[in-house]
Protein backbone atom coordinates (compact mmCIF):
# COMPACT_ATOMS: atom_id res chain seq x y z
CA UNK A 1 0.00 0.00 0.00
CA UNK A 2 0.89 3.44 -0.39
CA UNK A 3 0.86 4.36 3.16
CA UNK A 4 3.03 1.52 3.96
CA UNK A 5 5.81 2.75 0.89
CA UNK A 6 5.53 6.13 2.63
CA UNK A 7 6.00 4.90 5.98
CA UNK A 8 9.18 2.96 5.40
CA UNK A 9 10.39 6.23 2.85
CA UNK A 10 10.00 8.69 5.58
CA UNK A 11 9.79 6.75 8.81
CA UNK A 12 6.27 7.66 9.36
CA UNK A 13 2.83 7.86 8.87
CA UNK A 14 0.44 10.72 10.12
CA UNK A 15 -1.26 7.88 12.45
CA UNK A 16 2.13 7.08 14.12
CA UNK A 17 3.23 10.77 14.38
CA UNK A 18 -0.19 11.63 15.80
CA UNK A 19 0.40 8.89 18.18
CA UNK A 20 3.87 10.24 18.81
CA UNK A 21 2.53 13.67 19.49
CA UNK A 22 0.27 12.50 22.42
CA UNK A 23 2.72 10.23 23.62
CA UNK A 24 5.01 12.96 24.14
CA UNK A 25 1.85 15.27 25.83
CA UNK A 26 1.31 12.56 27.72
CA UNK A 27 4.62 12.76 29.21
CA UNK A 28 5.11 16.19 29.63
CA UNK A 29 1.63 16.05 31.32
CA UNK A 30 2.95 13.39 33.91
CA UNK A 31 6.66 15.10 34.83
CA UNK A 32 3.86 18.57 35.64
CA UNK A 33 2.34 16.44 37.69
CA UNK A 34 4.88 15.11 40.00
CA UNK A 35 6.06 18.69 40.84
CA UNK A 36 2.33 18.71 42.52
CA UNK A 37 1.29 16.81 45.22
CA UNK A 38 -2.17 16.05 43.99
CA UNK A 39 -0.43 14.35 41.16
CA UNK A 40 -3.46 13.05 39.18
CA UNK A 41 -5.36 16.46 39.67
CA UNK A 42 -2.56 18.13 38.15
CA UNK A 43 -2.50 15.17 35.53
CA UNK A 44 -5.75 15.55 34.36
CA UNK A 45 -6.08 19.28 33.99
CA UNK A 46 -2.62 18.84 32.19
CA UNK A 47 -4.03 17.45 29.79
CA UNK A 48 -7.04 18.81 29.49
CA UNK A 49 -5.43 21.88 28.65
CA UNK A 50 -3.56 19.98 26.33
CA UNK A 51 -6.47 18.60 24.47
CA UNK A 52 -8.22 21.72 25.11
CA UNK A 53 -5.33 23.79 23.34
CA UNK A 54 -4.89 20.98 20.11
CA UNK A 55 -8.81 21.72 19.69
CA UNK A 56 -8.71 25.55 19.75
CA UNK A 57 -5.71 25.08 17.64
CA UNK A 58 -7.52 23.04 14.87
CA UNK A 59 -10.55 25.08 15.41
CA UNK A 60 -8.99 28.41 14.13
CA UNK A 61 -7.15 26.74 11.10
CA UNK A 62 -3.54 26.43 12.48
CA UNK A 63 -2.37 23.01 11.26
CA UNK A 64 0.71 21.48 12.67
CA UNK A 65 3.12 21.71 9.40
CA UNK A 66 4.84 18.52 10.02
CA UNK A 67 1.82 16.51 9.64
CA UNK A 68 0.84 19.21 6.44
CA UNK A 69 3.90 17.66 5.22
CA UNK A 70 2.83 13.72 5.85
CA UNK A 71 -0.41 14.04 4.90
CA UNK A 72 0.72 15.93 1.54
CA UNK A 73 3.06 13.36 0.82
CA UNK A 74 0.27 10.00 1.70
CA UNK A 75 -1.77 12.18 -0.95
CA UNK A 76 0.53 12.08 -3.78
CA UNK A 77 2.10 8.70 -3.00
CA UNK A 78 -1.85 7.59 -4.20
CA UNK A 79 -1.31 8.55 -7.40
CA UNK A 80 1.46 6.41 -8.36
CA UNK A 81 2.27 2.71 -8.00
CA UNK A 82 4.84 3.04 -5.49
CA UNK A 83 5.56 -0.38 -5.04
CA UNK A 84 7.34 -0.85 -8.56
CA UNK A 85 10.70 1.08 -9.04
CA UNK A 86 8.90 3.39 -12.05
CA UNK A 87 6.11 4.64 -10.15
CA UNK A 88 8.41 5.55 -7.29
CA UNK A 89 10.61 7.53 -9.45
CA UNK A 90 7.46 9.48 -11.09
CA UNK A 91 6.37 9.73 -7.27
CA UNK A 92 9.95 11.46 -6.81
CA UNK A 93 9.30 13.87 -9.39
CA UNK A 94 5.80 15.22 -8.30
CA UNK A 95 7.55 15.92 -5.13
CA UNK A 96 10.31 17.83 -6.71
CA UNK A 97 7.26 19.70 -8.77
CA UNK A 98 5.47 20.28 -5.74
CA UNK A 99 9.20 22.03 -3.92
CA UNK A 100 9.62 18.68 -1.32
CA UNK A 101 13.08 18.22 -2.67
CA UNK A 102 14.06 16.05 0.49
CA UNK A 103 11.29 13.84 -0.27
CA UNK A 104 12.22 13.66 -3.91
CA UNK A 105 15.41 12.68 -3.30
CA UNK A 106 14.28 9.97 -0.42
CA UNK A 107 11.85 8.39 -3.20
CA UNK A 108 14.25 8.23 -6.20
CA UNK A 109 17.26 6.57 -3.71
CA UNK A 110 14.04 4.06 -2.93
CA UNK A 111 13.58 3.64 -6.70
CA UNK A 112 17.33 2.90 -7.44
CA UNK A 113 17.56 0.42 -4.14
CA UNK A 114 14.20 -1.44 -5.39
CA UNK A 115 15.78 -1.51 -9.00
CA UNK A 116 19.11 -3.00 -7.76
CA UNK A 117 17.20 -5.84 -5.47
CA UNK A 118 15.28 -6.94 -8.80
CA UNK A 119 18.09 -7.07 -10.71
CA UNK A 120 19.90 -8.92 -7.90
CA UNK A 121 16.97 -11.72 -7.40
CA UNK A 122 16.80 -11.61 -11.80
CA UNK A 123 20.37 -12.85 -11.99
CA UNK A 124 20.66 -15.26 -9.22
CA UNK A 125 17.45 -16.85 -10.75
CA UNK A 126 19.31 -16.93 -14.05
CA UNK A 127 21.84 -18.08 -12.76
CA UNK A 128 20.08 -21.12 -10.78
CA UNK A 129 18.54 -22.35 -13.96
CA UNK A 130 21.79 -22.31 -15.77
CA UNK A 131 23.13 -24.41 -13.76
CA UNK A 132 20.20 -26.93 -13.64
CA UNK A 133 20.26 -26.98 -17.47
CA UNK A 134 23.90 -27.49 -17.52
CA UNK A 135 23.93 -30.62 -14.94
CA UNK A 136 21.02 -32.21 -17.72
CA UNK A 137 22.91 -30.80 -20.81
CA UNK A 138 24.28 -34.07 -22.73
CA UNK A 139 27.00 -33.64 -25.68
CA UNK A 140 25.08 -31.87 -28.13
CA UNK A 141 27.03 -29.44 -30.54
CA UNK A 142 25.58 -26.01 -31.75
CA UNK A 143 25.17 -27.58 -35.16
CA UNK A 144 23.67 -30.56 -34.14
CA UNK A 145 21.11 -28.47 -32.06
CA UNK A 146 20.78 -26.32 -35.24
CA UNK A 147 19.69 -29.22 -37.41
CA UNK A 148 17.49 -30.49 -34.30
CA UNK A 149 15.53 -27.61 -34.32
CA UNK A 150 15.33 -26.79 -38.15
CA UNK A 151 13.57 -30.30 -38.41
CA UNK A 152 11.16 -29.75 -35.41
CA UNK A 153 10.36 -26.75 -37.01
CA UNK A 154 9.43 -29.03 -40.60
CA UNK A 155 6.84 -31.07 -38.92
CA UNK A 156 2.97 -30.31 -39.18
CA UNK A 157 1.05 -28.14 -36.84
CA UNK A 158 -0.81 -31.08 -35.84
CA UNK A 159 2.62 -33.15 -35.91
CA UNK A 160 1.77 -36.52 -33.41
CA UNK A 161 3.71 -37.03 -30.17
CA UNK A 162 5.61 -40.21 -32.05
CA UNK A 163 6.40 -37.88 -34.97
CA UNK A 164 8.42 -35.46 -32.73
CA UNK A 165 9.78 -38.44 -30.88
CA UNK A 166 11.24 -39.83 -33.71
CA UNK A 167 13.09 -36.72 -34.61
CA UNK A 168 14.81 -36.24 -31.44
CA UNK A 169 15.99 -39.93 -30.79
CA UNK A 170 18.14 -39.38 -34.06
CA UNK A 171 20.18 -37.24 -31.94
CA UNK A 172 20.36 -39.34 -28.37
CA UNK A 173 17.90 -40.07 -25.38
CA UNK A 174 14.84 -37.95 -25.86
CA UNK A 175 14.62 -36.68 -21.75
CA UNK A 176 18.16 -35.52 -22.36
CA UNK A 177 17.60 -33.98 -25.58
CA UNK A 178 14.40 -32.64 -24.37
CA UNK A 179 16.80 -31.33 -21.41
CA UNK A 180 19.17 -29.69 -23.92
CA UNK A 181 16.36 -27.78 -25.34
CA UNK A 182 14.65 -26.46 -22.20
CA UNK A 183 18.05 -24.97 -20.97
CA UNK A 184 18.51 -22.94 -24.39
CA UNK A 185 14.86 -21.73 -23.69
CA UNK A 186 15.81 -20.79 -19.67
CA UNK A 187 18.94 -18.81 -20.87
CA UNK A 188 17.15 -17.07 -23.62
CA UNK A 189 14.36 -16.52 -21.11
CA UNK A 190 17.37 -15.45 -18.43
CA UNK A 191 19.10 -13.18 -20.90
CA UNK A 192 15.75 -11.07 -21.64
CA UNK A 193 15.06 -10.81 -18.09
CA UNK A 194 19.08 -9.45 -17.49
CA UNK A 195 18.03 -7.23 -20.30
CA UNK A 196 14.77 -6.19 -18.40
CA UNK A 197 16.26 -5.61 -15.24
CA UNK A 198 18.83 -3.24 -16.97
CA UNK A 199 16.58 -1.20 -18.76
CA UNK A 200 14.78 -0.90 -15.44
CA UNK A 201 17.95 0.51 -13.65
CA UNK A 202 18.80 2.97 -16.75
CA UNK A 203 15.61 4.54 -16.55
CA UNK A 204 15.69 4.98 -13.09
CA UNK A 205 19.27 6.43 -13.23
CA UNK A 206 17.49 8.89 -15.89
CA UNK A 207 14.88 9.44 -13.61
CA UNK A 208 17.43 10.11 -10.17
CA UNK A 209 19.62 12.76 -12.73
CA UNK A 210 16.39 14.90 -13.99
CA UNK A 211 15.37 15.85 -10.18
CA UNK A 212 18.87 16.55 -8.87
CA UNK A 213 19.50 18.42 -12.03
CA UNK A 214 15.72 20.35 -11.36
CA UNK A 215 16.97 20.51 -7.21
CA UNK A 216 20.29 21.99 -8.15
CA UNK A 217 18.71 25.13 -10.43
CA UNK A 218 15.63 25.36 -8.18
CA UNK A 219 18.68 26.13 -5.69
CA UNK A 220 20.69 28.03 -7.35
CA UNK A 221 17.66 30.43 -8.20
CA UNK A 222 16.96 30.65 -4.57
CA UNK A 223 20.55 31.85 -4.45
CA UNK A 224 19.97 34.71 -6.52
CA UNK A 225 21.71 33.58 -9.63
CA UNK A 226 20.91 35.36 -13.06
CA UNK A 227 18.74 34.17 -15.91
CA UNK A 228 22.14 33.63 -17.98
CA UNK A 229 23.92 31.25 -15.20
CA UNK A 230 20.27 29.98 -14.46
CA UNK A 231 20.56 29.12 -18.67
CA UNK A 232 23.73 28.07 -18.49
CA UNK A 233 22.71 25.35 -15.93
CA UNK A 234 20.31 24.39 -18.46
CA UNK A 235 21.69 23.64 -21.01
CA UNK A 236 24.55 21.47 -18.85
CA UNK A 237 22.16 19.72 -17.34
CA UNK A 238 20.50 18.90 -20.89
CA UNK A 239 23.80 18.20 -22.28
CA UNK A 240 24.82 15.75 -19.13
CA UNK A 241 21.18 13.96 -19.46
CA UNK A 242 21.60 13.60 -23.08
CA UNK A 243 24.81 11.64 -22.57
CA UNK A 244 23.60 10.04 -19.90
CA UNK A 245 20.83 8.53 -21.94
CA UNK A 246 23.10 7.80 -24.78
CA UNK A 247 25.56 6.23 -23.06
CA UNK A 248 22.57 3.94 -21.60
CA UNK A 249 20.98 3.35 -25.13
CA UNK A 250 23.76 0.35 -26.57
CA UNK A 251 27.16 -0.15 -26.84
CA UNK A 252 27.10 1.11 -30.65
CA UNK A 253 29.16 4.28 -30.46
CA UNK A 254 31.40 6.51 -32.22
CA UNK A 255 34.83 6.35 -33.23
CA UNK A 256 37.21 8.42 -30.51
CA UNK A 257 38.29 10.81 -33.37
CA UNK A 258 34.86 11.66 -34.58
CA UNK A 259 33.83 11.35 -30.69
CA UNK A 260 35.97 14.02 -30.51
CA UNK A 261 34.35 16.27 -33.14
CA UNK A 262 31.16 15.44 -31.42
CA UNK A 263 32.21 16.56 -28.15
CA UNK A 264 33.13 19.83 -29.94
CA UNK A 265 29.57 20.26 -32.02
CA UNK A 266 27.94 20.19 -28.40
CA UNK A 267 29.94 21.86 -26.31
CA UNK A 268 29.18 24.84 -29.39
CA UNK A 269 25.14 24.32 -29.42
CA UNK A 270 25.42 25.18 -25.71
CA UNK A 271 27.10 27.78 -26.27
CA UNK A 272 24.72 28.90 -28.94
CA UNK A 273 21.97 28.05 -26.67
CA UNK A 274 23.22 29.58 -23.84
CA UNK A 275 23.67 32.96 -25.98
CA UNK A 276 20.07 33.07 -27.07
CA UNK A 277 18.90 33.22 -23.89
CA UNK A 278 21.41 35.84 -23.02
CA UNK A 279 20.09 38.36 -25.92
CA UNK A 280 16.04 38.12 -24.75
CA UNK A 281 16.32 40.57 -22.03
CA UNK A 282 17.92 43.16 -24.02
CA UNK A 283 15.56 42.81 -26.87
CA UNK A 284 12.95 42.78 -24.53
CA UNK A 285 13.71 46.04 -23.28
CA UNK A 286 14.02 48.12 -26.95
CA UNK A 287 11.50 46.30 -28.10
CA UNK A 288 8.07 48.50 -27.99
CA UNK A 289 5.40 48.40 -25.22
CA UNK A 290 1.98 48.07 -26.84
CA UNK A 291 0.47 50.15 -23.71
CA UNK A 292 2.61 52.45 -23.32
CA UNK A 293 4.00 52.88 -26.83
CA UNK A 294 7.56 53.08 -26.31
CA UNK A 295 10.55 50.49 -25.95
CA UNK A 296 11.74 50.29 -21.68
CA UNK A 297 14.79 51.58 -22.92
CA UNK A 298 15.67 54.81 -25.55
CA UNK A 299 19.17 54.82 -26.19
CA UNK A 300 20.90 58.35 -26.93
CA UNK A 301 24.54 59.86 -25.56
CA UNK A 302 23.02 61.79 -22.78
CA UNK A 303 20.84 58.34 -21.33
CA UNK A 304 23.39 55.86 -22.34
CA UNK A 305 25.90 58.55 -20.55
CA UNK A 306 23.03 58.28 -17.21
CA UNK A 307 22.63 54.68 -17.70
CA UNK A 308 26.49 54.00 -16.66
CA UNK A 309 26.48 56.79 -14.07
CA UNK A 310 23.65 55.20 -12.51
CA UNK A 311 25.04 51.42 -12.16
CA UNK A 312 28.27 52.75 -11.63
CA UNK A 313 27.39 54.70 -8.39
CA UNK A 314 25.38 51.99 -6.99
CA UNK A 315 21.86 53.76 -7.76
CA UNK A 316 20.74 51.53 -10.24
CA UNK A 317 17.17 51.68 -12.32
CA UNK A 318 14.98 49.45 -13.86
CA UNK A 319 16.35 51.48 -17.18
CA UNK A 320 20.17 51.51 -16.16
CA UNK A 321 19.66 47.31 -15.63
CA UNK A 322 18.51 46.76 -19.06
CA UNK A 323 21.12 49.30 -20.37
CA UNK A 324 23.32 46.78 -18.58
CA UNK A 325 21.65 43.54 -20.21
CA UNK A 326 22.14 45.64 -23.41
CA UNK A 327 25.98 46.15 -22.75
CA UNK A 328 26.27 42.33 -22.20
CA UNK A 329 24.96 41.31 -25.42
CA UNK A 330 27.42 43.76 -27.18
CA UNK A 331 30.31 42.65 -25.38
CA UNK A 332 29.00 39.02 -26.56
CA UNK A 333 29.58 40.66 -30.23
CA UNK A 334 32.87 41.98 -29.80
CA UNK A 335 34.13 38.70 -28.25
CA UNK A 336 33.29 37.49 -31.18
CA UNK A 337 34.59 39.30 -33.36
CA UNK A 338 38.28 39.23 -31.45
CA UNK A 339 38.32 35.49 -31.83
CA UNK A 340 37.41 35.70 -35.23
CA UNK A 341 40.24 38.39 -35.39
CA UNK A 342 42.88 35.50 -33.82
CA UNK A 343 41.27 32.67 -36.37
CA UNK A 344 38.79 30.96 -34.21
CA UNK A 345 36.35 29.43 -36.42
CA UNK A 346 33.08 31.42 -36.22
CA UNK A 347 29.56 31.35 -38.55
CA UNK A 348 29.91 34.44 -41.36
CA UNK A 349 26.52 35.10 -40.85
CA UNK A 350 26.92 35.43 -36.83
CA UNK A 351 29.77 36.84 -37.35
CA UNK A 352 28.56 39.60 -39.87
CA UNK A 353 25.56 40.59 -37.74
CA UNK A 354 27.59 40.49 -34.80
CA UNK A 355 29.40 43.39 -36.43
CA UNK A 356 26.05 44.90 -37.57
CA UNK A 357 25.18 44.90 -33.70
CA UNK A 358 28.52 47.00 -32.69
CA UNK A 359 28.19 49.28 -35.68
CA UNK A 360 24.22 50.13 -34.31
CA UNK A 361 25.19 50.46 -31.23
CA UNK A 362 27.74 52.96 -31.45
CA UNK A 363 24.82 54.89 -33.26
CA UNK A 364 22.80 55.21 -30.05
CA UNK A 365 19.85 54.44 -32.40
CA UNK A 366 17.40 52.30 -30.15
CA UNK A 367 15.49 50.89 -33.78
CA UNK A 368 18.30 50.28 -35.29
CA UNK A 369 20.03 48.74 -32.40
CA UNK A 370 17.19 45.96 -32.20
CA UNK A 371 17.10 44.88 -35.42
CA UNK A 372 20.57 44.14 -35.06
CA UNK A 373 20.30 42.37 -31.63
CA UNK A 374 17.26 40.41 -33.77
CA UNK A 375 19.54 39.36 -36.32
CA UNK A 376 22.58 38.38 -34.37
CA UNK A 377 20.16 36.43 -32.28
CA UNK A 378 18.30 34.47 -34.92
CA UNK A 379 21.77 33.72 -36.40
CA UNK A 380 22.75 32.70 -33.60
CA UNK A 381 19.54 30.42 -33.65
CA UNK A 382 20.40 29.59 -37.05
CA UNK A 383 23.87 28.19 -36.07
CA UNK A 384 22.76 25.58 -33.55
CA UNK A 385 20.33 24.47 -35.47
CA UNK A 386 22.85 23.61 -37.73
CA UNK A 387 25.12 22.70 -35.44
CA UNK A 388 22.41 19.79 -34.43
CA UNK A 389 21.82 18.73 -37.93
CA UNK A 390 25.60 18.19 -38.52
CA UNK A 391 25.69 16.26 -35.72
CA UNK A 392 22.83 13.86 -36.12
CA UNK A 393 24.10 13.41 -39.94
CA UNK A 394 27.72 12.36 -38.44
CA UNK A 395 25.92 9.70 -36.38
CA UNK A 396 23.27 8.58 -39.16
CA UNK A 397 26.62 7.98 -41.02
CA UNK A 398 28.36 5.81 -38.56
CA UNK A 399 24.59 3.93 -38.07
CA UNK A 400 24.66 5.58 -34.53
CA UNK A 401 21.44 6.43 -32.68
CA UNK A 402 20.77 10.19 -33.52
CA UNK A 403 21.49 12.56 -30.61
CA UNK A 404 18.76 15.16 -31.44
CA UNK A 405 16.26 12.73 -33.51
CA UNK A 406 14.14 13.43 -36.50
CA UNK A 407 13.22 17.40 -35.03
CA UNK A 408 16.76 17.96 -35.01
CA UNK A 409 17.30 21.93 -36.12
CA UNK A 410 13.84 22.98 -34.60
CA UNK A 411 14.62 24.22 -31.51
CA UNK A 412 15.31 21.14 -29.47
CA UNK A 413 15.46 21.81 -25.47
CA UNK A 414 14.87 25.09 -25.59
CA UNK A 415 15.92 26.83 -22.42
CA UNK A 416 13.64 29.01 -20.76
CA UNK A 417 14.16 32.63 -18.97
CA UNK A 418 13.04 32.68 -15.82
Amino acid sequence: MATDIVGSLFGVTPELYQEQRDQMARQRAMQLARLDPLEQASYGAARAGQQLGGAFASAMGVEDPQMRLISQRNALARQFDVSTPEGLAQYGQALQQGGDTAGALEAIAMSRKMTQEMARTGQLQAAQRASLATAQKTELSIEQENKLRNELSQLPPDATQEQVLGVITKYGSPDKILAVLQGTADKAAANQARIDAANTANQARIDAAKVAADAKIEAAKLAGATALQIAQLRADSARELRQLTTSLKGPKTLAPSLQKEEDKELELVDSLAARETSLAPAIASLTIDPKTGKPPLDLGPLNNAKYLAQNASGNSSVESRNFAALQRSIQEATNLKTDAAKGVQTDKDVLRFANELIAAYGGYDTKTTLEALNNFAKSTSKAKENAQKRIDSRRKSQGVEPYYGPAAGTAQNPIKLD
